[in-house]
């Protein structure tokens, strides 16, 4: 029996919930403390960008039983940052059609890596998150 594949729509990507690992949730609340973000989604942002700067796919599987966070306020409310995030993850994928739940799951994998990749950057680079940013900034300009 076949499976009818519905295309990625911005509408689906709005109302999803974005979760990541239990482990990595926990990490993206300590960055979001130690950093002194207001938001849970402002150290997801930067995590899933700086696990984009990487050309490799992030890991197959994640148990994503993480706190969710809305679609509408990971990517932003504006369609143009929706529509931005959703491009980048879609290519970076190298996937031509994304179902609404194989999205979720590569957000997830992105957010994670990201994380862990944050933390390595935190140890290596002086300055905090004001360093490891100007670091991800003069590598992937």
């Amino acid at each position: 029996m076949s499976t009818v594949r519905y295309p990625l729509q911005l509408g689906d990507i709005v109302r999803a919930d974005f979760r990541t690992s239990l482990p990595a949730d926990h990490e993206n609340s300590r960055f979001q403390r130690e950093w002194g973000f207001a938001f849970r989604y402002q150290p997801a942002r930067l995590a899933i960008s700086a696990s984009l700067s990487d050309p490799t796919p992030p890991s197959t599987h994640i148990e994503a039983y993480g706190k969710p966070i809305k679609g509408d306020t990971l990517f932003g409310q504006d369609e143009s940052d929706l529509a931005a995030w959703i491009a980048l993850i879609v290519e970076h994928s190298g996937e031509d059609e994304l179902s609404r739940r194989e999205f979720q799951d590569l957000v997830a994998q992105h957010w994670a890596r990201g994380l862990d990749m944050l933390e390595r950057k935190l140890n290596k680079v002086e300055g905090g998150i004001v360093g490891v940013v100007e670091n991800l900034l003069a590598t992937h300009p």
